[in-house]
C-alpha cells in the first residue's frame, strides 16, 4: 500500500523520529561519514512511511527496522567493498617497482637473475623491474607485438625459475 505523502508530513515525522535515527547511527557505532548515514537513514524513514501498513504493525518499530537494516545493508556493502578492493591494493604495493632504489641498484639485484636469458627476455625485464614499463610500452619501443613480449616474458620467468631451483640444489 504506497501513500503519497506531503512535505510537511514528513517534516514533521522527521522532526520526531531524528531522535531515533541518532540512537540507531550511535548504536550501530558509526562514526565516520555520519552526515552520510544520516542521509540514508532519512531516505530509509521517508521510504518506511510511503511503504507502511496499519494491519502489520506500529508504525514505530517498521519505522525502526527499516532504518537499521538500510544502515546495516550499507554498512556491509561497505565492509565487502574494503575487504575486496583495499586488501588487493595492499597486494598490489609489494609487486609494485621499488622506487627508493636507483635503477643501478636495482640492476645489480636482478643480475644473477639475467645470466641464463636471452637478449629480449632481459630487455623484459629490466623494463618491466626497473622502470616499471607495461607489456604495450614495451612492445611498442622494441617495434614488435604485444604477444612477442608476453613470450620474453614467459621464457624469462621460465630460465628464472629454472635458475632458481638449481640454486636450491646447489645450497642444499
Amino acid at each position: 500500500m504506497i501513500i503519497e505523502i506531503e512535505k510537511n508530513e514528513y517534516e514533521q515525522v522527521l522532526q520526531q523520529y531524528e531522535p531515533m535515527i541518532h540512537k540507531i547511527i550511535r548504536t550501530l557505532h558509526i562514526y565516520h561519514d555520519y552526515d552520510y548515514y544520516y542521509h540514508e537513514a532519512t531516505v530509509a524513514l521517508w521510504h518506511a512511511m510511503k511503504e507502511f501498513n496499519e494491519e502489520k504493525g506500529s508504525f514505530t518499530a517498521f519505522a525502526y527496522t527499516s532504518i537499521r537494516g538500510k544502515l546495516l545493508n550499507i554498512l556491509k556493502k561497505e565492509s565487502r567493498h574494503q575487504n575486496t578492493h583495499l586488501a588487493w591494493m595492499e597486494g598490489l604495493e609489494e609487486t609494485l617497482p621499488d622506487t627508493t632504489i636507483s635503477i643501478e641498484e636495482q640492476l645489480k639485484e636482478i643480475e644473477y637473475y639475467m645470466e641464463n636469458l636471452t637478449k629480449y627476455q632481459k630487455i623484459w625485464l629490466v623494463g618491466y623491474i626497473c622502470y616499471g614499463k607495461r607489456l604495450e610500452e614495451i612492445a611498442i619501443e622494441c617495434n614488435t607485438t604485444i604477444s612477442a613480449v608476453k613470450s620474453w616474458r614467459r621464457g624469462a620467468l621460465q630460465n628464472i625459475k629454472k635458475g632458481m631451483e638449481n640454486s636450491d640444489e646447489y645450497i642444499k
